[in-house]
């Protein structure tokens, strides 16, 4: 008798465990269809109006946003609008790291910002990892992205 109380009470439980799966995963289709081909959806960042924008995402300690930082700065100086069309994001993931050679090689360049990793910006943009450009149209709009300084550079030429 108490084995079938035991059974019962086991099937209820996962019906119930289902259930409450299947409500989760509806959420998050739901969410993510909302949220579809804008990768700036739901988070309002300002950006500066006009010309196409370059946003740059870099982390100091990272040896890929090293091999990145000169190509994206000459590609910033040769952006239309100068400084005020390039905008670029230093995320200080660690709080120990330092940030002063992104600091000095971008100022000249681009407006910097320094953001924690949790920022607006991150989930804006959907930065899920380290270097990442992105060129937006006129109205915002995410024209393309590069991850590397290969891919920059070709997207750039092309």
């Amino acid at each position: 008798m108490i084995a079938l109380v035991l059974s019962v009470l086991a099937l209820c439980v996962t019906a119930l465990n289902l259930l409450l799966s299947y409500g989760i995963i509806r959420r998050l289709r739901a969410d993510q269809d909302r949220n579809a081909g804008d990768p700036r959806a739901g988070v309002r960042i300002a950006l500066p109006s006009g010309s196409p924008t370059l946003v740059g995402f870099f982390s100091p300690g990272c040896g890929a946003c090293e091999d990145l930082l000169p190509a994206f700065t000459d590609a910033a100086r040769a952006h239309p609008g100068g400084t005020e069309k390039v905008t670029a994001v230093v995320v200080e993931v660690d709080p120990e790291s330092d940030s002063r050679t992104y600091l000095n090689a971008l100022s000249p360049v681009a407006r910097v910002l320094r953001v924690p990793l949790n920022s607006p910006w991150i989930s804006a943009f959907q930065v899920d990892g380290f270097p990442r450009v992105h060129a937006l149209t006129e109205d915002g709009a995410l024209r393309w992205s590069a991850l590397g300084p290969a891919d920059l550079e070709r997207r750039l030429a092309g």
